[in-house]
Order: structure tokens, then sequence, then C-alpha cells
């Protein structure tokens, strides 16, 4: 489970703590709510401890202008829009690629074209003009026929998921992971400690 768009050091702290499996920070993306300066991703990422992943969520051109990435410690970028060469952002980098997708239909050749040179594919909610974060639940029959035509690749769920969804969502899609941010606030921007305890909890005992 991934908890994503962390602003502060004590929501990082809490979702480690409720067991999250990996943390997400946004850098990038000025009109967000959760986006934050690249200095302070690296600080928080700074306290995650090993066995938990620190994600980078940001753009190709924000990787090639700080390809130090601040001194932070990111396991992996996810990214979204366009990457014209991702083994460029690997070597600069060397972390893990995840690409991010947000599919219109289920046209399996349009993902697969996506995600060549990435290590997995996360699918989000389609909103026109957006790039995710928008609480829209994603279509879950298109995601689950692209989990299967993108063996052995690996899909990561994220799109509108909630501690009211997460169960029936697992159960469809059957994912390698799942990813929330505003489903787990209080305010955009800022975790609640309570929604993310029940989310991680019922994310473990569901349907896998």
């Amino acid at each position: 489970m991934k908890i994503c768009g962390l602003t502060r050091e004590v929501d990082v702290s809490f979702a480690i703590l409720a067991g999250a499996d990996a943390v997400g920070f946004i850098v990038g993306f000025p009109a967000s709510p959760r986006n934050i300066a690249i200095d302070k991703a690296a600080e928080l990422s700074k306290g995650v401890p090993p066995l938990v992943d620190a994600v980078l969520v940001t753009t190709a051109d924000t990787v090639k202008a700080n390809p130090g990435l601040g001194g932070g410690r990111f396991d992996d970028l996810q990214l979204y829009g366009d990457v014209p060469d991702p083994d460029e952002l690997r070597e600069l980098t060397g972390a893990r690629l995840i690409r991010a997708y947000a599919p219109q239909t289920d046209d399996v050749d349009a993902a697969k074209a996506a995600l060549k040179g990435f290590d997995a594919l996360l699918t989000d909610s389609f909103v026109e003009g957006q790039m995710g974060g928008t609480g829209v639940p994603a279509n879950w029959t298109i995601c689950r026929k692209l989990k299967y035509s993108i063996v052995p690749t690996r899909l990561i769920l994220s799109g509108g998921l909630n501690a009211n969804n997460i169960g029936a969502a697992v159960k469809m899609v059957k994912p390698f992971a799942v990813d929330a941010s505003s489903g787990v606030e209080s305010v955009p921007g800022i975790k609640d400690p309570g929604k993310v305890m029940e989310f991680i909890k019922k994310a473990k005992v569901a349907d896998w």
C-alpha cells in the first residue's frame, strides 16, 4: 500500500507506523495542494526507513532539472506527462520507474506503448485537464483488463481509493499494489490519521 501526496513529517511518520509499504511526495505540479519543493521532498524522504519505498511523483523535466533529486533518497520515480527517454532518467537517478497512466479505453496496445521502458504501470482516473489527485474512482473494469495484458509487468491501482471502496477495488482488479491520496485526507494535502489507518487495515485484509 502506498500513501501519496504527503507534505508533512508527521504524516509520513504515521503512514509508516500504520503499515504503508511506500510513501509518495509530489514535486513539479504547482497547481496541486499536495505539491512541495524538491528540497522538502528530499528531507522527508530521509525519514523513510529501509524496506519502505520513497516515491517521487513528478515529471521528466523536473527530474532533469534536479538530477541529484535534492540529495534525497528516492527508490522510485512515478512519472506523469511525456517521458521521451526513460532510460536516461534511470541512469540519472538509479531509481525504478513507474508510469502513471489514465486510460480512457481498454486499448491494450496504447497501454503497452506508454509502459515501454518502465518497471510498473500505475493506473489513475482520467479527468480532463487534471493529473491525479481528483478523488474520482478509476474504471476498474479497464484496469483489470490492462493488469492481465501487461503481465509480467506489475500494475498499481490508484484513483479515488478510500477505506469504503478498497475491498471492492482489490477484489475486482487484483493489482500488485494500491495507492491512496485524497481518500485519506482531512483537507487537501493533510492526511487524516484515522482514514490512513482504516484504509491500510482494510487493504491488508482485502481479497488479493
